[in-house]
């Protein structure tokens, strides 16, 4: 766990690590620093990804909880133990549906409390899963939370923040539209916005694929 007499120095190390993961560009490349330090100032206990992939957002939240002492939970449906080798991350190789109508008794095993601090959610993009997942995550959100959710404005080809485009898919805007049903409003993923709605600060960034962060204010 990070030290408040060596806090700033151990975490200007750590920001310049992220910094040079985001030189090489990918769908999540524009977004490690700003989940790196949104993840930072919550102080976790238990950070929890659901879809792993190749590990950029893996690398990023690992970061955050070396400082804290987090337990980070990793959830996909491939094998992707091997992204990491933080010695308190737990990859779970499951449907992340199917893990959290299980997760309560899990973390009785694993002598977690089944409070979740961050959550990030990069899996099928699809809006049903979405939903469900929503559905079946949320319940799990300590007072303190955020959630991150990754692709939010994907489509065929995406721009990043120094105007440079890679290849993504249409997803027929799933995972914005499960925030929208979420939240019964609509959004324009098209451009960055910051909204309050139902106890939560919503930021949204529009490039690089979209990334969108829920925050529970606690007023």
């Amino acid at each position: 766990m990070i030290s408040i007499k060596n806090s700033q120095g151990v975490i200007s190390e750590e920001l310049n690590e992220i910094k040079k993961r985001s030189i090489v560009k990918t769908d999540m490349s524009d977004h490690l620093e700003t989940l790196f330090i949104e993840s930072l100032s919550v102080k976790p206990k238990l950070v929890v990804e659901l879809g792993v992939k190749k590990g950029e957002s893996t690398f990023a939240l690992e970061h955050v909880a070396k400082l804290w002492g987090s337990k980070l939970v990793s959830v996909d449906i491939e094998d992707c133990s091997d992204v990491s080798s933080y010695e308190n991350r737990i990859f779970v190789q499951k449907d992340d549906i199917e893990f959290a109508q299980e997760f309560e008794d899990w973390c009785k095993k694993h002598m977690i409390e089944p409070q979740i601090d961050i959550l990030f959610v990069d899996t099928s993009h699809l809006f049903e899963h979405t939903c469900q997942e929503i559905e079946s995550w949320f319940p799990f959100l300590s007072n303190k939370s955020k959630v991150f959710f990754h692709d939010t404005n994907l489509k065929d080809i995406y721009p990043r923040k120094d105007g440079s485009i890679g290849i993504g898919w249409d997803n027929e805007r799933g995972v914005i539209r499960a925030l929208e049903k979420y939240f019964n409003t609509p959004f324009n993923e098209g451009k960055n916005f910051v909204d309050l709605r139902n106890g939560w600060l919503i930021k949204h960034y529009y490039y690089c694929c979209g990334f969108t962060i829920l925050e529970k204010m606690n007023f």
